[in-house]
């Protein structure tokens, strides 16, 4: 019987001196911000310190859910200073969860009854909640909160944000939801005053320490030898870099990205977009890559009121009746009508001739610049669509109309044209333009040409350059100065070990502006409002200004030619 007591004792005391290190590992790995590994052992443990910091290890890496249980467990505590501590990490979880409410309720208790520097800073978050909610926010809280002493600091710190119409009308809530006689002639009396409802002038609030901003990034993961591989891999490298820069600006806010693949299918990508708005509380989603799932996308983030941001899709459809949803690379309409605005009102032309191949995607674009050419004054002198495949694309009969032959311009009754208007696409597209080139350089007309983006690759003879004037309109380029280049391909070589590209640039400046915009709104109720009104962003590859839309209306200018650098000057 002594030696089994024996046994018992040094058993117990093995164990309790194992927990012992374990929590003393557990908090070494907590103090070096190594909060996964901390979460991990104290979760292994039974005892309410273990539980506090476990539930503060996983409210460090912004897992609300998963602090939520040992939080609860720790506000048992007998302990007094454990259970103070327990209800503030327990107001930031509910704060990270938008359970405002329960926050504001945990924090009054804690600024109530407990001392030192644990009591101000309760203080303090009480008040920048407050201060944080919209007009929306302050109403549904007011009926939630169950106590009187809450609801009334909330009104009247609202009168500071609220035009007096909504403040008297919210004044008038709290008034209902008050039983005592006395008490409701007090608010009136001190809610109501001259000088409390003064005319408020609408600011961005200043979102309180500790906010995380969680945005969902949707893309398509494919296979390693997949082409497409390297760009849904490079774009969340370039928001990895951006949220980087946003949280070392920002030491007491986050950006917390949460990746999910929308496997290229409209319903998966549904479903994940779902999941990361009522899990994760997804604030913003960014993605997804191609248009067709991206048109599914901007219907459920109008339906739940969630900004979505899409860096390469350019569909028309996808900003025709969606207010939540921002195209970053302009739509072929915007192409059409930016580049009849440059020709009309930057080179002066008024007769211009538009020419593409029938069925192809260019005749979006080419009816937006009819259509912005002719609002601007210009005439559209020839409207030329044909299907030239069966010819061998031999453009003869059309180029015809551009020839210099006075005798010829009479007898066929032709206009003359100032430009050419070809958003060639598809295919056969370098083939156009070689042959539209070549018929009208041996006809020694030098007219200007407007091309669509596919004009990039084409590659101009050396008389050509000198002696045509070629423009066409490109969506990415690289535009910012080569210091910031340099800083950005330094940190992203270090950070993934590979050299950047156009869509890791892309990635980077898509992250950037959206978290600016998280800077600007403060509160993510306002992020849609920031958003519609941000001045022009200047980034690594593209710029991005939405002139109060939804679309992206700017575009780079390119000049291809020798001869259009001579006219407005380097890029």
């Amino acid at each position: 019987m002594k030696f089994i007591f024996i046994l018992i004792t040094t058993y117990f005391l093995l164990a309790y001196h194992a927990s012992g290190q374990s929590f003393d590992e557990a908090l070494n790995f907590y103090n070096n911000e190594q909060f996964a590994e901390a979460a991990e052992l104290f979760s292994e443990l039974n005892d309410e310190q273990s539980f506090l910091f476990a539930g503060k290890s996983y409210l460090a890496l912004s897992e609300f859910s998963q602090a939520l249980p040992y939080l609860l467990s720790a506000v048992q505590s007998q302990q007094e200073s454990v259970r103070h501590e327990a209800e503030y990490s327990l107001a930031l979880t509910h704060f990270g969860l938008k359970n405002y409410d329960k926050s504001l309720q945990y924090l009054y208790h804690v600024a109530q009854n407990s001392r030192g520097t644990l009591r101000a800073d309760a203080r303090n978050f009480y008040g920048q909640i407050h201060d944080f909610l919209s007009a929306k926010q302050r109403f549904e809280l007011l009926y939630r909160l169950d106590s009187s002493a809450i609801r009334y600091d909330l009104v009247q710190r609202s009168r500071s944000f609220l035009d007096a119409a909504v403040y008297r009308h919210m004044v008038s809530e709290l008034i209902k939801m008050t039983v005592d006689p006395a008490e409701k002639s007090r608010i009136e009396r001190e809610l109501l005053s001259a000088s409390a409802l003064q005319p408020a002038q609408f600011r961005y609030p200043v979102a309180p320490a500790g906010t995380v901003y969680n945005v969902g990034v949707i893309l398509p993961t494919f296979d390693e030898e997949d082409p497409d591989f390297t760009i849904s891999r490079n774009l969340y490298f370039g928001m990895l870099l951006a949220a980087d820069d946003f949280n070392s600006r920002n030491p007491d806010k986050k950006i917390n990205l949460i990746f999910r693949n929308s496997a290229e299918h409209p319903d998966t990508t549904a479903a994940v977009f779902k999941e990361l708005v009522f899990s994760k509380g997804a604030d913003a989603v960014v993605g997804p890559l191609f248009s067709e799932p991206a048109i599914r996308l901007a219907e459920l983030s109008e339906e739940y009121r969630i900004p979505m941001l899409a860096p390469l899709a350019n569909a028309d459809d996808l900003n025709r009746s969606y207010n939540y949803t921002f195209q970053l690379n302009p739509s072929l309409e915007t192409h059409g009508r930016q580049m009849a605005r440059f020709a009309v009102q930057e080179l002066r032309l008024n007769r211009i001739a538009i020419f593409l191949e029938q069925g192809m995607a260019g005749r979006t674009s080419a009816l937006a610049f009819q259509r912005e050419a002719e609002r601007l004054g210009a005439r559209i002198t020839y409207f030329i669509e044909d299907n030239f495949a069966p010819v061998g694309y031999d453009l003869s009969e059309y180029t015809e109309l551009f020839t210099r032959d006075a005798a010829l311009i009479d007898s066929l009754n032709i206009t003359p044209s100032q430009a050419i208007y070809a958003p060639f696409s598809g295919q056969a597209s370098q083939t156009m333009m070689n042959l539209l080139l070549n018929d009208l350089e041996s006809m020694g007309n030098d007219l200007v040409i407007l091309g669509s983006e596919e004009w990039q690759h084409f590659n101009l003879t050396e008389y050509q350059h000198n002696f045509f004037e070629v423009y066409y309109l490109q969506a990415f380029s690289e535009i910012a100065d080569p210091s910031a280049q340099n800083f950005f391909l330094q940190d992203y070589e270090t950070r993934f070990g590979r050299i950047p590209d156009r869509f890791s640039k892309v990635g980077f400046d898509t992250g950037n502006y959206l978290f600016r915009n998280f800077e600007i709104a403060g509160n993510p109720e306002y992020l849609l409002r920031a958003l519609r009104n941000d001045t022009q962003y200047n980034g690594l590859a593209m710029r991005i200004r939405f002139d109060g839309e939804r679309m992206n209306q700017h575009l780079n200018i390119i000049r291809l030619s020798n001869r259009a650098k001579e006219r407005l000057g380097p890029q």
